[in-house]
């Protein structure tokens, strides 16, 4: 089962085809595929054809009354997971398989409604096939099935014979990991993300692209599990990346495509996709490489295509060598023939069918060799049994973690072992791949870290997945090479939903980041992961959710000093985290479930240097704590001011009622300068005396000295 956002891209792209139909066309289409009895408006027809094609039941009638090269021709394209079909490959491949009835199978499947043409700059309006493939001229049309119903039509029987094969006992097999056209079509990829390729009008290469990808030392290297060398390695990489949506033909121009996720963390949906790629490829030759037709048919990617099958049709336990599908194919393929150098006419072909499954399918991990006396024999491995034959997808082996060495030079060493294609794709980004031997080789450069930003990777997204996947962390000398690459393209990065974690310690986030569960630090202790989607959360253990979105709320508690304040984690809230950082530095030495702050005047001068004024802080304050700004911390922001120093007399009376009445009393209040407190009052040497005379009565003694 396809995911859904791609049946849903199927599912519309159809309906865009379906709405330049004439409305006659439409009309009798839709008598076939739905068969409605009733007269019904044209949008709602389209509806009902496209949830036909979804109804799998339905499906399954339709196709069964189908004539028998029709249905075969669905079936070939269930079998080559490829949605999109030349017209011209379609009819080759029916003829191989004895149906040579033309444009009628296709013609059949046009009026079912079962396949759309592939419209391009044709009119708006479609009245009729004969306008879609032309006067005869089928080289460029294409149709285009809906992905569920070629997989109701998969299991349809081609009428392939079992061509003859046999167990060998204990043979030492010869298989491949199936990353070597992974790493590829990614290094393909990247050179034509600095060398555009561009094509003639005929579709081919010109004469110096075409040497500059025969000479490249990446692309040409051949590995260990490569039992047949591969002629025009790189353009079949070039035209094989278009072919899977790597590259993009634009203005007569190759161009680099954006990446996707496509490439997952295991193999097998990967090679489902280079498979339907290959299926696809048109001007190369297992046998003489580049060759472009002048016609603009191509037999090679229907003559390995029905190689494949043939193998299919094997048991899963015995071994075929390369001879009896040659033979068929010299028997049966009418262009089979044509294709094949004069030196190989005496064997029909036997060395074009092993250099295919020997230096294609093998490294591919879909077939897989052993040598019996000096004769190569071939069967499908595990995933290709389940790719061409059906059954449950193949429980792939566990890969190594750590697969990275990142070396103070910049060098990164990959181990295949521990190499997934969604490692390949991530690595591609940013990372310029050297060499493709049991242990890669990649290098970081000033121009991929460019690259790497313009594709939508961060500066922390390049470092997590080093850290995530490396033996060891990212060398300092390195980090801060990315560091200064990455600065010179300020970027704004904003995530539409995010998942934070919070650690209880700086030091927990720190290790987190090491290890590359998270990569972008939003505080001291909240980070997240460099494209704000949930962390590998097997690696973490979680003791809580909180609620960042919920509306700010009073958390602090200020301690009687006016400057020592206490955290309600609880009730704190993601903006706090951010700010309480730049207002406060934290008092170390608490548990982690204590956090405590301390106002300083660094940090209010942090505060005040960012912007706030008094009146901002005290309303940060009070929607924090209850209260503006302490007496304590507010000397920290005041303006400058100037304090004076006298030296005073001081009169310190028994009590405050003593120095009430002296204060009212006119006699003595006179005498007096100022109150300078409850019971303390400034008196001046000149005025001590008379003020001691005139309480001596009273009873006030005042000292003389």
């Amino acid at each position: 089962m396809l995911p859904t956002d791609e049946n849903e891209l199927a599912t519309e792209r159809l309906r865009d085809l379906f709405a330049r139909y004439s409305e006659t066309l439409l009309r009798d289409v839709a008598s076939r595929l739905v068969k409605p009895r009733t007269v019904i408006p044209t949008d709602e027809l389209i509806d009902k054809c496209l949830a036909t094609l979804l109804n799998p039941p339905v499906m399954d009638r339709r196709i069964k009354e189908l004539p028998d090269a029709a249905r075969k021709a669905l079936t070939l394209m269930g079998l080559s997971r490829r949605t999109t079909w030349n017209v011209g490959s379609l009819v080759l491949a029916l003829a191989a398989l004895g149906h040579a009835e033309g444009l009628s199978p296709v013609t059949t499947l046009l009026d079912n409604g079962l396949v759309c043409p592939v419209l391009g700059e044709l009119p708006a309006e479609l009245g009729q096939w004969e306008s879609f493939l032309g006067e005869g001229n089928i080289a460029d049309a294409r149709v285009v099935v809906h992905p569920q119903v070629a997989a109701r039509a998969r299991a349809e029987d081609l009428g392939l014979p079992t061509i003859f094969g046999e167990p060998v006992g204990a043979p030492a097999t010869r298989n491949a990991d199936g990353l070597d056209w992974p790493l590829r079509l990614s290094v393909v990829r990247q050179q034509i993300e600095e060398n555009l390729v561009r094509l003639t009008q005929a579709n081919t290469l010109f004469k110096r692209d075409h040497g500059r990808l025969q000479t490249d030392t990446v692309l040409s290297a051949s590995v260990a599990e490569q039992l047949r060398p591969v002629p025009d390695a790189g353009v079949l990489s070039l035209f094989w990346a278009q072919a899977c949506g790597l590259l993009q033909k634009r203005d007569g121009e190759l161009r680099a495509a954006p990446f996707s996720e496509s490439w997952g963390t295991t193999l097998a949906p990967t090679l489902v996709e280079l498979w339907a790629g290959l299926t696809a490829v048109e001007p190369w030759d297992p046998l003489r490489g580049y060759s472009p037709s002048e016609t603009g048919q191509y037999p090679t990617p229907t003559a390995g295509f029905l190689a494949a099958l043939l193998l299919a049709k094997l048991p899963a336990n015995q071994w075929a060598d390369a001879q009896p599908v040659a033979d068929w194919l010299w028997a049966n393929h009418p262009s089979w023939q044509g294709i094949l150098p004069k030196e190989e006419t005496k064997t029909r072909g036997r060395l074009w069918v092993e250099n295919y499954f020997l230096g294609v399918l093998l490294p591919l991990k879909l077939v897989e060799a052993t040598q019996h006396e000096t004769v190569w024999r071939m069967r499908l491995t595990d995933v290709g049994r389940w790719l061409l034959v059906g059954g449950a997808e193949p429980v792939q082996p566990p890969t190594v973690a750590q697969a990275l060495l990142v070396q103070p030079n910049a060098e990164i060493l990959a181990y295949r072992q521990g190499l997934t294609p969604l490692l390949i794709s991530k690595l591609s980004r940013f990372a310029q791949w050297k060499n493709l031997g049991p242990a890669c080789t990649l290098e970081l450069t000033a121009t991929r870290t460019y690259h790497g930003l313009e594709s939508g990777v961060t500066l922390a997204g390049i470092q997590q997945t080093l850290n995530q996947h490396g033996m060891k962390v990212v060398p300092p000398a390195v980090a801060d090479l990315l560091r200064r690459w990455a600065d010179k393209r300020d970027r704004l990065t904003i995530f539409t939903a995010a998942t934070l974690v919070e650690f209880q310690t700086a030091a927990d986030l720190d290790a987190a980041v090491a290890r590359g569960i998270v990569s972008i630090r939003v505080t001291d202790r909240i980070a997240l992961s460099d494209d704000g989607r949930d962390p590998d959360f097997k690696y973490l253990r979680l003791i809580g959710n909180r609620d960042y979105e919920a509306k700010p709320q009073q958390c602090l508690a200020i301690a009687g000093d006016g400057v020592s304040m206490t955290l309600d984690t609880t009730n704190s809230d993601l903006l706090l985290e951010a700010e309480i950082v730049r207002l406060t530095d934290p008092i170390p030495g608490d548990p982690p479930s204590v956090r405590r702050f301390s106002l300083t005047p660094a940090s209010l001068r942090r505060m005040v240097d960012a912007g706030y004024d008094m009146a901002m802080l005290d309303a940060w304050f009070k929607l924090r704590a209850g209260q503006p700004l302490p007496s304590a911390a507010r000397l920290f922001v005041l303006p400058p001011s100037t304090a004076e120093t006298h030296v005073l007399r001081v009169v310190t009376v028994a009590s405050a009622e003593i120095a009430d009445g002296l204060m009212q009393w006119p006699t003595t209040e006179v005498l007096i300068e100022a109150r300078l407190g409850p019971v303390a009052l400034h008196v001046t040497d000149e005025n001590l005396p008379a003020l001691r005379d005139v309480v001596g009565p009273l009873g006030i003694a005042i000292d003389p000295s």
